[in-house]
């Protein structure tokens, strides 16, 4: 009975060594076909319709669906530069008033330190000038960073979109293989059920960010926020991200408002970003958990864990983990 006990014990370690070092190191490289396993499926169906419909061949019919996916890519893709391109330009027309503007809001908050602190106005300027020197410094090192993993990031999307290509030309055949093998059978079992746990934990994560998102909206149009729309709808993409959030905005900006005695503006801040951290804490682990069927707590514990684990990506790894390991589990004891 012990020796069972700790073959058991010997197996769950096991099982969630190998999640957590497939996740850390496995899973980045085979991200790229992942996508592609994922366009496949999407872009199958309608191949076949055009097929169906139209008497189109094979090859005609998924180049016609993989074009038209393509050129819907890119559009995107279009519309977010020229987006990107309209505010950059915006930003350097008023160039020089938001300078003006940043210098006049930096000597006054240096004015009400002194007040506060006592420290003279020359003090705290070398001090915040070393700050931002070495924030400089450390913002072209990000941006080093930033842009090595764009350069991967793209280089992986350019291999997601031909193997998808490959996928989707040779679809029934791969299809037919993975079918007949068992470990085939347990990995379509698998993803048939991640598929709908994933679904419902997006369409979850969608809901709260909308929510949070139209709240800063409302908060800073109420609060007469030039730009309401725009600096809202940016803040709630950032509560998205896990390493950034809503308070990397609204808690700077409420400092900065109480040096420059602009209390209502942070008194603003303060209630926007409680509303918009109450909403996630509550309505995360209760929505993901509602449409997974599983309890909340199982659910915050996963997302917990896995920011500590993973860092801002356990957001997504920490549930994905969970429920590979649950799905190792059931099944093995479901063949017991």
């Amino acid at each position: 009975m012990n020796w069972e006990k700790g073959t058991k014990i010997a197996k769950l370690l096991l099982t969630i060594a190998a999640v957590y070092l497939g996740m850390q190191y496995l899973f980045p490289m085979v991200l790229p076909f992942l996508f592609a396993i994922l366009f496949v499926r999407l872009l199958y169906p309608f191949a076949v319709k055009l097929e169906n419909r139209y008497k189109m061949t094979k090859t005609v019919s998924r180049a016609i669906v993989y074009v038209l996916f393509l050129l819907i890519l890119a559009a995107v893709a279009a519309g977010l530069l020229y987006l990107c391109y309209r505010l950059g330009s915006s930003c350097m027309k008023n160039m020089d008033s938001i300078l003006c503007d940043a210098k006049s809001i930096f000597h006054t908050c240096c004015m009400r330190l002194e007040h506060m602190t006592g420290t003279s106005v020359e003090n705290i300027q070398k001090i915040l000038d070393t700050d931002v020197t070495k924030l400089t410094g450390n913002a072209m090192q990000y941006s080093k960073n930033a842009g090595c993993l764009a350069m991967g990031f793209f280089a992986k999307m350019f291999v997601s979109f031909i193997a998808t290509f490959l996928m989707l030309n040779d679809y029934e055949r791969l299809a037919a293989g993975v079918k007949k093998t068992t470990a085939g059978k347990y990995a379509t079992q698998m993803s048939t059920h991640m598929k709908q746990a994933f679904g419902a934990y997006f369409k979850a994560q969608l809901f709260i960010i909308f929510l949070i998102t139209t709240i800063c909206i409302i908060g800073l149009f109420l609060l007469r926020i030039p730009c309401a729309f725009g600096i809202g709808f940016a803040i709630g993409l950032c509560d998205a991200l896990p390493f950034l959030g809503t308070g990397t905005v609204f808690v700077p900006w409420a400092l900065v408002a109480i040096l420059l005695s602009e209390y209502r503006i942070a008194a603003g801040c303060f209630v926007i970003y409680l509303i918009c951290s109450f909403i996630r804490q509550i309505l995360e682990p209760r929505l993901v958990g509602k449409r997974l069927g599983v309890p909340p707590l199982f659910v915050l514990v996963s997302i917990y864990i896995g920011i500590c684990v993973y860092g801002g990506k356990g957001v997504l790894l920490g549930p994905l983990s969970a429920f590979i390991l649950y799905e190792v589990c059931y099944c093995s004891l479901r063949e017991q």
